[in-house]
């Protein structure tokens, strides 16, 4: 635990919330009652909306992990809950400044990712082409999923498509051995972009929780997800 956290309670420090990809504050963490059982346990609720979402729409030029660390300056130490693209710019964020988080909530953060260069733009390039054009796609699942996701929050795909092809910093695994925040890292056992073994592994304080037979979208949503992360974010330093 880092030395600034032990001057303040859980219940004291702010949670900040940081959405996936397609998604927003609104849609991703309040809708699924997110904010209203933080809120409920006493704690302050700030949500951070990835580059091209929500209420982070023209800050597409903007690093998400910079949109998370302003707000964790503002009332540091705090604790953090970011989902899938909002879990890696929170892990970037907690290995650049450590003292600035207490608790870390990190969900389907799969290995994949980080090994496999999943998050480059050279690989996104068919995502960002397909939400670029206003067809829509008949052959990429992923793309139709994605659309679905961005429309049902009311984000702007052009937007969205814009945050891919955006240059931005991504954690190494040589990152994640930086963080000094207690992390709890939760996967899913059906996830299509894998666990998170190696993540789990690497974060110096970190515990992990496997959410069996949840796909990629489906682990923030379930109330087995909920429950645990809300715990392990309000237990005592």
């Amino acid at each position: 635990m880092n030395d600034s956290s032990s001057h303040s309670t859980s219940q004291e420090r702010p949670v900040i919330l940081i959405n996936g990809m397609g998604s927003n504050f609104d849609a991703q963490w309040r809708r699924h009652g997110w904010v209203a059982k933080l809120e409920a346990a006493g704690r302050t609720v700030i949500g951070v909306d990835l580059p091209g979402h929500g209420a982070s729409k023209d800050a597409v030029g903007r690093d998400a992990a910079d949109l998370i660390l302003d707000e964790a300056a503002k009332h540091a130490p705090v604790d953090g809950i970011g989902f899938s693209a909002g879990a890696w710019a929170l892990l970037l964020a907690a290995s650049e400044q450590p003292a600035l988080f207490a608790h870390i909530a990190v969900l389907a953060a799969a290995d994949h990712v980080l090994t496999g260069d999943l998050h480059t733009e050279a690989m996104n390039q068919p995502l960002i082409s397909a939400l670029r054009s206003p067809a829509e796609p008949t052959d990429n699942p992923m793309v139709t999923l994605l659309r679905t996701v961005i429309a049902d929050a009311g984000n702007d795909p052009v937007a969205v498509a814009g945050y891919l092809a955006s240059s931005k910093r991504f954690v190494t695994v040589e990152d994640l051995g930086s963080i000094k925040a207690a992390a709890l890292v939760i996967d899913g056992g059906a996830d299509e972009t894998g666990q998170s073994e190696l993540v789990s592994r690497t974060i110096p304080h970190a515990e992990r929780v496997t959410i069996e037979g949840a796909n990629h979208f489906e682990i923030p949503n379930t109330a087995h997800c909920l429950d645990v992360t809300v715990s392990f974010i309000n237990k005592a330093d």
